[in-house]
């Protein structure tokens, strides 16, 4: 019985259509990654300051938060393959805007429907990759799809760094001219239309018969109130995350004088542990089940979060990479648990929520962290995202949902 399982479970995790949406994601996490090193030296080329920036940023997360139901309602009306094609169109569309205008209201436009571009490409996957595995496979598909799009963003960071030379000397300009940095950034709008093709083509799904006391079959509808509940975690994430990570390049110059090289490789050894992460979720919640084992590593994260107020880098450090090693290991057994109770007609939706109530957490407790920060420094926001964890953990805890098996 076992073995059969197994068999079952390693024909899910590498079938084609997992392969090439796992490839798509590869593409997609680094034009994401190119795009981050790259605008806002763009802006900066251009003569914005940093209040821009953080406007924009700013837009792209209220995009999110205004059309992420509408989207997810299209995406479950679409189906998912059909509607990351349409998010990366519009993606690359929002991309040739901002590069081709320079006024503010414009770049504002540009970033709202790259915002709401981003979020039904990535909102898809998630019920794309469910349709395509079976339940007892998808943690780990889910883990490793999520640790390709953060390990590739290493390399999107030596690309992106690198292009500006390359195409300022093709160009004939310097490395930090708005020219240089435009066709550099043009390499993002190529990236995502090849993260197009692994998509073309039909996605056999994995049809499979409901467990008793597992899954949802299609012919359900959850109530609204239900699939908030399964959104509920997401909220006290994206607090915590909004919390301290638009300002973790500031803490590490702040707290420990470090030179920006230097934070650079903190950070980067940060998004290595989020890789890491996201493929130890699996093995963890295959012991324990989706549910405790998603509440565990969440829960890791607390202890991460209270070694960053140790005065000294080396635990700061390590609370900062295992904090990102355990978000990154939970929040993909989150999103398989959310797909095994969830009816295949309200996946979009139910993913969309998440989204939603992740970026409204993010954007709201980002406001309060910098206010914060100004008065008291780093010490109450740090213990403050330590409690949003903790509220996510009971959040996971606490869910309605049947009991089930590992």
């Amino acid at each position: 019985m076992a073995s059969t399982v197994a068999r079952a479970n390693r024909t899910a995790r590498f079938s084609p259509p997992v392969w090439r949406i796992l490839l798509h994601s590869l593409l997609f996490g680094l034009a994401l990654s190119v795009a981050d090193i790259l605008f806002n030296f763009y802006l900066a080329s251009m003569g914005y300051a940093a209040d821009t920036a953080g406007l924009l940023s700013t837009v792209t997360r209220g995009a999110g938060m205004l059309v992420g139901i509408p989207l997810g309602l299209l995406i479950d009306r679409l189906g998912p393959q059909r509607s990351i094609m349409l998010g990366l169109a519009g993606y690359c569309g929002g991309w040739a805007l901002l590069l081709s205008v320079t006024e503010l209201w414009a770049l504002i436009v540009g970033q709202f429907i790259l915002g709401a571009a981003y979020l039904m490409a990535g909102t898809a996957v998630t019920p794309l990759l469910t349709s395509v595995t079976h339940d007892s496979a998808r943690a780990h598909v889910f883990g490793l799809n999520a640790s390709a799009v953060l390990i590739v963003g290493l390399l999107g960071s030596v690309v992106g760094g690198v292009l500006p030379t390359l195409t300022g000397g093709l160009l004939g300009v310097g490395p930090q001219d708005t020219a240089a940095y435009r066709l550099a950034l043009a390499a993002v709008i190529g990236l995502g239309l090849t993260a197009m093709l692994p998509l073309l083509g039909p996605m056999p799904r994995v049809e499979e018969p409901r467990a008793v006391g597992v899954g949802a079959t299609s012919d359900e509808r959850l109530p609204l109130r239900r699939l908030l509940l399964f959104a509920l975690p997401g909220l006290s994430l994206g607090v915590a995350g909004g919390l301290i990570l638009p300002f973790q390049n500031l803490f590490f110059r702040q707290a420990f004088g470090l030179g920006d090289a230097t934070v650079g490789a903190v950070l980067a050894v940060g998004a290595l542990g989020m890789g890491i992460g996201a493929l130890l979720g699996s093995p963890v919640t295959a012991r324990l089940g989706l549910r405790r084992g998603a509440a565990l590593l969440r829960a890791g994260a607390v202890g991460a979060m209270l070694l960053m107020l140790i005065p000294a880098l080396v635990p700061a450090m390590a609370g900062f990479f295992l904090r990102g090693l355990f978000v990154a290991a939970s929040f993909p057994q989150m999103d398989a648990l959310v797909m095994r109770h969830t009816p295949p007609a309200q996946r979009g939706l139910a993913v969309s929520l998440i989204s939603v109530l992740w970026a409204g957490g993010w954007a709201g407790a980002a406001v309060i962290s910098g206010m914060i920060q100004i008065r008291w420094g780093f010490a109450p926001v740090i213990l403050a995202a330590a409690m949003a964890y903790v509220l996510s953990t009971l959040s996971i805890i606490t869910l309605p949902m049947p009991s089930e098996a590992p």
